[in-house]
């Protein structure tokens, strides 16, 4: 893990010596840097080490890959605006930081986009974030510590993580058994964002990236209405979410075969709903990895049309600015843009697409 930690400098120095068991872990971390940039990452791979110690790692880490061992809590946004709700913290951190651990020496308690707690939220975690037990760490992800309430980054050790160059994602999936050519080019589309990287060199990913440019080829020519692009994105992200939600069900089942009758009924039911919410983050971040990719087309087309250098672009980019309007280009990427905002809030995905795709029709023609 600490290969994958050796672009982020500061991180590599607060966290080295908890990794290799030379230091204890501070009871709570801020993980702050661009999305992408490998905090969440990071951040699975201490809540492995530190619930692995005195057990089984490889079974510790299927779990925590799997949200579904028992000491660790993981909260991701769930409200209708992709907000933090106080329910959650309540419930998941406030309630059960008290609690001893059930099977490891300690407890990890995980909240990505902190900087989406609410007001209230915030409010009602402060409190457990000033005195946790000894056997409590807290890690929160966010964008920037500016983002997040001053009274909780003062009680957090900050972690900053840089944003990765193309050339080290590349390096990075060629690593994880991407082919050269493939890890180059989903290096390039991600524009930087590691995580949305890994996604498009997935098993799925090959179908999202043609996805995404089928749709902003199909705006550019006018065949939007007769090639119907946004389904091709609506079915590669669902196919997405599926996968996703077969990990929780793999993992419950192992989970299942050891525990005790008295627990089947909760875990199976509590898994149910983890299954479900991974399965819609998946299809959105799926569908938003699509989008990310037409509106990149866009963009390289719009840079060639106004005569930027084009010699690493592909052909059918070059092909596609050869009579393309500057300005409509413009207004086509900000069509993108905005619907890639909205569908953060859990608007209709499949209607956004379509909409979209008849926006960017109407806008290029």
């Amino acid at each position: 893990m600490l290969d994958a930690i050796n672009g982020h400098p500061q991180a590599k120095a607060v966290l080295g010596p908890v990794f290799s068991g030379s230091s204890g872990a501070s009871h709570a971390y801020l993980f702050h840097g661009p999305a992408g940039s490998g905090r969440a990452e990071i951040a699975e791979a201490l809540a492995v080490e530190l619930l692995a110690r005195g057990s089984d790692r490889d079974d510790t880490a299927i779990r925590v890959k799997g949200r579904t061992h028992p000491d660790l809590e993981w909260i991701v946004p769930e409200g209708a605006n992709g907000e933090i709700l106080v329910d959650d913290i309540r419930d998941r951190i406030v309630a059960a930081v008290p609690l001893r651990p059930f099977e490891a020496e300690c407890r990890i308690f995980v909240v990505e986009a902190a900087d989406r707690m609410n007001e209230s939220a915030a409010n009602a975690f402060l409190k457990t974030l000033e005195e946790p037990p000894d056997y409590a760490h807290i890690i929160l992800i966010a964008d920037s510590p500016a983002a997040v309430q001053a009274t909780i980054v003062s009680r957090c050790q900050r972690v900053r993580f840089e944003r990765p160059s193309a050339e080290a994602v590349a390096a990075r999936l060629e690593r994880s058994g991407v082919s050269p050519a493939t890890a180059k080019l989903c290096a390039r589309l991600a524009d930087g964002d590691a995580a949305r990287a890994e996604l498009l060199a997935s098993e799925e990913g090959g179908a999202l990236r043609d996805a995404g440019q089928r749709l902003a080829r199909a705006a550019l020519s006018g065949q939007t209405a007769t090639a119907r692009p946004w389904m091709e994105i609506v079915a590669a992200s669902a196919e997405r979410g599926k996968a996703a939600q077969k990990v929780i069900e793999d993992s419950t089942a192992a989970r299942l075969e050891v525990a005790a009758k008295s627990e089947r009924t909760r875990i199976t039911r509590d898994a149910e709903e983890r299954g479900k919410r991974a399965r819609r983050r998946a299809e959105s971040e799926a569908a938003d990895a699509a989008l990310h990719v037409a509106q990149l087309w866009l963009r390289d087309v719009h840079r060639v049309a106004v005569g930027a250098d084009a010699a690493a672009l592909p052909a059918e980019v070059r092909d596609d600015a050869a009579s393309a309007d500057p300005a409509a280009l413009r207004r086509a990427i900000e069509l993108v843009d905005r619907t890639r905002s909205a569908m953060r809030l859990n608007i209709g995905r499949e209607l956004a697409i379509e909409a979209l795709s008849h926006r960017l029709n109407g806008a290029l023609r």
